[in-house]
């Protein structure tokens, strides 16, 4: 939601806005302490403090929209010569035109919040008011042009177009045919929308809109209330002393002047707002209060209505209903007397401090049972949840798991390992005493491998950067191992040649004296002119190797890649890149910025951080500890994508250099390291959703150069979440502070209103600049108590005021206004006779001077975290995170050793002794067989039986199952075979399954076999008819492929398969798998396409396409022996299609044909 700032926006597109703001301004004020900066490109600080507002009685645009606006353009044309009778040219140019403005709906975002929220409940005497993220909105338009055009342009009020009121459901629910023949459907606010025109159209209702309005008036769509007469004229009518309404004129609107202002605001320590240093807000108060009358609930309904057009009604209309156009409207509920007090909200909050775990109510049960009991209880104390896990052979089991939020201080585990991990797997931790799994930290790691996978710039970033560290590493120990096997003139750069030219020269200059001595290596020998560049090669043993996992590599690689890790991370200024200055590898900026980002967990889904919902209950305030073990896991897992290489070295240098980013001091806070959150509260509680920007304060002892909240947000609506890098109860973090913010607080008719009596306090008010501490907060005395029939009321109960009814419930204005001016001005008086200072000056009424006795008390909560270790009630719970062991050191990544990978098998003694354990192969080199084993060999005629080919398959083969004999795939006795049907569809039959299986880039839907013959995909084309209205239930399709060898008398397909495997194509909801069958003597290949749901069936209406590719299938090759030989071999496949038919299962055969082609001739010799 945009905020008005003037055109001075700072808002940073950060989670971490409020560290980075921090941040850039100490450095901006650094660089303009050194003359670095100029004073214009200086820090611009606010003119308010935190806490403080400004507020103005309008803001009011250069031009108003509504009636049409004109503009003359005059120039005088002179030619520039000294002919006296060339006369100057005066050309004119008019124009009309209109300002765009909104006029019968708000642009969307232009409601920053209302009070009271939609759905919540306050007291009767409450005024609803809605805060505009525009401050110029409320008078974009004319609410009263007669007061324009009397000259009152200039003076400190201006009637606004917006006016907000108050309505019961009687008041504005309709009745059928209550707008005649047309039934308009009204909204839950009880508005109708219509376009303008239809509007007009209807006869019995009256509307302030009229074609001046502007062009295409009639085409527009807005929301329209429809109030009875009588209503209208108490909201658009004066009364007088005897509180009679004065009606006799027509409408009148400058009583609406009072109740639009413009607040500027210091956003510090707000959750929305707080986006922006400063934000600049108009705000619209209702002047009619809730019913007084009721002794239940009662839902009343706020709009907020255009008055643009009122003032011109010359009278007050006399039809059945006056239309007005709602803006934006919403409900609340208005409670009787001494059911709601924000007042005991706030204490209650108080008094539920906590950290966040199960109650003792939940808890204490276990601590009374066995010893698992009480080990579980106790884990629950811990901030643990059960869950359900299901592990990597399937079973579905429980576990234990605990988020990065916990309410007790965590230690370092000696069951997390230091190095990184490439799975996650090895982060779990088996509680021995209850024999269950705890998950957290690799639920942690996997959480921070989906985030980066989900990020594509992190993930691309990422790549680059481990390429480069990898890159240059590689590049400079390989340099290094040539240089160090063969002498450090085996190898020389670019560089090397260009620095060394001088002694090149020196070296030639000396052959011919033979002064060898000074020629280090090679050795300069005589002989014949072609031996003139020859230089001897390295043997085979003497050849470094070179690889990844090579000993001179591996050794120097990490400490290599972690030097360059560190160069990538520093800025061009040769500091360490901190977000406030220009950065060397833009890449190294971006994975800077998303693991900083994971550590003040920023994009941790809620059901993460909270692993239970009885952590967190209704109305509460709850502290806990950021667990660095699991946020170290997050990052591991974020930063183990990209990992090409087995043992993750370059992972640990980026750590390493992200650890000298944590660790480092900025030359603009050289005392201080980056801020890391440590610590923080969730506020769950109606107080947030009636004021999302409510404040929050970090009190210290004393001032600190830091940021006191790192990261403030409103995760949902009622919860707000606070991170702070300080321990609750030392100095720097003394106690904490809940404010109503200036922008979202509560207007009041008086302290008490009921329907015989308004009680009014009228605040002290100051002109003058008075120091907080010496303004006198107390009421002026006496107070203003009124009866409905007193004379001169503030407040309207009645246009009769004898009969005790409460149907106007409005405050008389301006009388309210003028009166509260009068008395702040006798009190100035009598101060100013004291010999003081006059601390009021004013003599004009205005709406910033009514909003601030309009306002309700300021609310606020102060929790004392002082001395919580002594646990003094009620912040006794504390103790668990606020303990004097703490941590004081700055916040790391702790898995910082390489990954590490368990060589498949040993290497031999041969590599070992050659070193060559070059790169991944090297880990995994074969176990050399015995020397006897080349005599050893098969028979010419020896055959691979299937089962022993089953067992000993290749790598890249997968098993085919043998049916069990429970699981013989034979024809049930309900089987029905399907004979040449015909095509027409019926639904009464059974689906039909359209067939076909050729090769890959065969046209005609054949199998090649032309040629060599060779391996080849093939595919199995099936398309589903006759199923459009089927309620048969699919449970399987099998496809049965008779196997042997090429026989002219018996056509068959394959005579083996040993492949990959088939494949779907398309259809992901099935899965298609191979199994071997014998029926009747008949080796079968059967491919079964079984739907992948749990109940194991799919209706088979949804089912379109099963097509399926059968990877490399060695097909049958039926040889031609002249050219007058058929090129196509024609065979036959079956299907079964087994069906759930209750009680037993239908399957249903068929068959179709396949086309093999040979258009080879391979005539037979002998």
């Amino acid at each position: 939601m945009a905020i008005f700032t003037r055109g001075k926006s700072k808002a940073i597109n950060s989670p971490r806005y409020l560290t980075l703001r921090h941040a850039r301004k100490s450095a901006a004020s650094h660089k303009a302490a050194q003359n670095v900066l100029s004073a214009r490109a200086a820090p611009q600080e606010t003119n308010l403090n935190p806490g403080e507002e400004k507020l103005n009685s309008y803001w009011a645009p250069g031009l108003e929209a509504g009636e049409v606006h004109h503009i003359v353009a005059t120039q005088i044309v002179q030619a520039p010569t000294a002919d006296t009778d060339d006369k100057p040219l005066r050309l004119i140019s008019k124009q009309d035109f209109y300002v765009d403005a909104p006029q019968f709906s708000l642009p969307a975002g232009s409601v920053y919040s209302v009070y009271p929220p939609h759905g919540y409940s306050d007291d009767h005497r409450i005024l609803p008011h809605v805060v505009l993220s525009d401050p110029h909105l409320p008078w974009e338009r004319l609410g009263s042009p007669a007061s324009e055009k009397d000259g009152n342009q200039n003076q400190r009020n201006k009637v606004p177009w917006l006016a907000l009121f108050t309505f019961t459901n009687d008041e504005l629910k309709l009745a059928t045919g209550a707008l005649g023949s047309k039934d308009f459907k009204q909204t839950d606010t009880l508005a109708v929308n219509m376009t303008v025109r239809e509007l007009r159209a209807i006869p019995n209702v009256a509307n302030p809109i009229t074609d001046d309005m502007g062009p295409d008036v009639d085409d527009a769509t807005g929301d329209f209330i429809f109030v009875k007469p009588e209503l209208f004229k108490n909201l658009f009518s004066c009364f007088d002393q005897q509180n009679q309404r004065q009606d006799s004129g027509g409408p009148e609107t400058t009583r609406y002047q009072y109740l639009s202002h413009v607040r500027e605001i210091n956003t510090t320590g707000m959750a929305v707002a707080g986006v922006e240093e400063t934000g600049i807000f108009s705000m619209v108060i209702g002047s009619r209060s809730g019913p007084l009358d009721n002794n239940a609930p009662v839902s009343v309904f706020v709009h907020l209505v255009s008055i643009e057009g009122v003032e011109d009604m010359k009278a007050f209309p006399t039809k059945d209903f006056v239309a007005l156009c709602s803006l934006h409207s919403w409900t609340y509920t208005v409670m009787p007397p001494g059911m709601l007090n924000i007042h005991e909200a706030f204490d209650n909050i108080g008094k539920t401090i906590d950290v966040l775990r199960p109650s003792a109510s939940i808890t204490g049960p276990l601590t009374n049972g066995g010893n698992v009991q009480k080990r579980i209880a106790a884990r629950m104390q811990d901030g643990y949840s059960l869950t359900r896990y299901r592990t990597q052979t399937g079973e579905q089991t429980v576990a234990l798991y605990r988020g990065p939020l916990t309410p007790t201080l965590v230690q370092p585990s000696d069951a997390i390992a230091t190095a990184c991990s490439n799975s996650g797997q090895d982060l779990q931790i088996m509680d021995r005493e209850v024999g269950i799994m705890d998950i957290s930290y690799s639920t942690a790691w996997n959480l921070g491998r989906t985030l980066a996978l989900a990020n594509q710039a992190f993930a691309a970033a990422l790549f680059r950067l481990r390429m480069t560290i990898h890159a240059r590493t590689m590049k400079k120990l390989k340099i290094s191992a040539v240089r160090s096997a063969s002498g450090q003139e085996s190898y020389r750069s670019r560089t090397d040649v260009l620095n060394g030219l001088q002694d090149t020269v020196n070296h030639l200059n000396n052959i011919h004296a033979g002064a060898s001595g000074d020629i280090t290596s090679p050795s300069f020998q005589a002989g014949p002119p072609q031996k003139r560049w020859y230089r001897p090669r390295l043997s085979q043993s003497q050849i470094p190797p070179l690889g990844y996992n090579a000993g001179a590599i591996k050794d120097d690689y990490l400490e290599e890649a972690t030097n360059i890790a560190l160069g990538l991370g520093q800025a061009t200024d040769g500091s360490v890149y901190d977000e406030t200055n220009t950065p060397i590898s833009t890449d190294w900026m971006i994975v800077l910025a998303f693991v900083l980002d994971r550590m003040f967990l920023s994009g941790v889904p809620a059901h993460y951080l909270i692993s239970d919902p009885s952590h967190l209950p209704t109305e509460s305030l709850r502290f806990f500890y950021i667990d660095p073990g699991w946020v170290d896991a997050m990052v591991d897992g974020s930063l183990s994508l990209a990992n090409h290489s087995g043992e993750d070295r370059d992972r640990a240098a980026i750590k390493a250099a992200i650890n000298a980013y944590l660790t480092s001091h900025p030359e603009h806070q050289p005392d201080y390291t980056p801020q890391i959150p440590r610590y923080g509260f969730y506020l769950r509680s109606d107080l947030v959703s009636m004021f999302p920007d409510l404040r929050v304060e970090i009190n210290s002892a004393s001032t600190i150069g830091q940021a006191p909240l790192l990261r403030h947000e409103i995760v949902a609506d009622g919860v707000m979440m606070g991170l702070v890098d300080r321990q609750p109860g030392l100095p720097e973090f003394k106690s904490l502070t809940f404010t109503q913010p200036p922008h979202q607080q509560r207007f009041a008719v008086g302290w008490m209103l009921s329907k015989v009596e308004v009680d009014i306090e009228v605040r002290k008010q100051y002109t003058i600049s008075v120091a907080p501490g010496q303004r006198q907060t107390d009421a002026l005395t006496p107070g203003i108590a009124m009866k409905p029939t007193d004379t001169n009321n503030w407040f309207i109960w009645s246009t009769d005021a004898a009969s005790g009814a409460d149907d106007v419930r409005l405050l008389r204005l301006p009388y309210f206004a003028q009166q509260q001016l009068a008395l702040l001005r006798a009190w100035s008086d009598e101060e100013a006779s004291k010999g003081q200072e006059r601390p009021f000056d004013d003599d004009t009424a205005n709406s910033a001077l009514l909003a601030m006795q309009l306002t309700d008390p300021i609310y606020s909560l102060t929790v004392n975290l002082e001395g919580s270790q002594s646990t003094p009630a009620p912040t006794a719970p504390l103790a668990a995170v606020t303990g004097a062991q703490g941590p004081k050191k700055p916040l790391t990544l702790t898995s910082t050793a390489p990954s590490t990978i368990t060589p498949l098998t040993k290497p031999s003694k041969d590599n070992k002794k050659k070193g060559s354990n070059d790169g991944i192969a090297a880990t995994r080199t074969a176990v050399r067989s015995s020397p006897m084993a080349s005599h050893l060999t098969r028979h010419e005629d020896y055959k691979v039986e299937r089962h022993v080919q089953k067992d000993n398959l290749s790598p890249h083969v997968r098993a085919i199952p043998q049916s069990s004999s429970s699981q013989t795939l034979s024809p049930s006795p309900a089987a029905l075979v399907v004979e040449d049907a015909d095509d027409s569809f019926d639904p009464a039959n059974p689906p039909k399954y359209n067939c076909m299986v050729y090769s890959m880039n065969n046209e005609d839907n054949q199998i090649d076999t032309s040629g060599d013959n060779r391996r080849q995909d093939l595919i199995f084309s099936i398309h589903v008819q006759n199923n459009q209205n089927s309620d048969y239930q699919l449970l399987e399709l099998d496809i049965r492929i008779a196997l042997g060898p090429v026989d002219p008398n018996n056509h068959l397909l394959l005579a083996n398969y040993d492949g990959p495997g088939p494949r779907m194509l398309g259809n992901l909801r099935f899965n298609v798998l191979p199994q071997m069958d014998k029926r009747a003597g008949i080796d079968y290949l059967v491919l079964r396409l079984l739907p992948r749901s749990v109940s194991r069936l799919i209706d088979i209406s949804k089912v379109q396409d099963l097509s399926f590719l059968l990877s490399l299938a060695q097909v049958n090759k039926f040889p031609r022996e002249s050219s007058r030989d058929s090129a196509v071999t024609m065979l036959t496949l079956q299907t079964e299609a087994i069906y759930r038919v209750h009680p037993r299962d239908m399957t249903l055969s068929d068959s179709f044909d396949v086309v093999l082609l040979n258009t080879g001739v391979e005539p037979q010799t002998g």
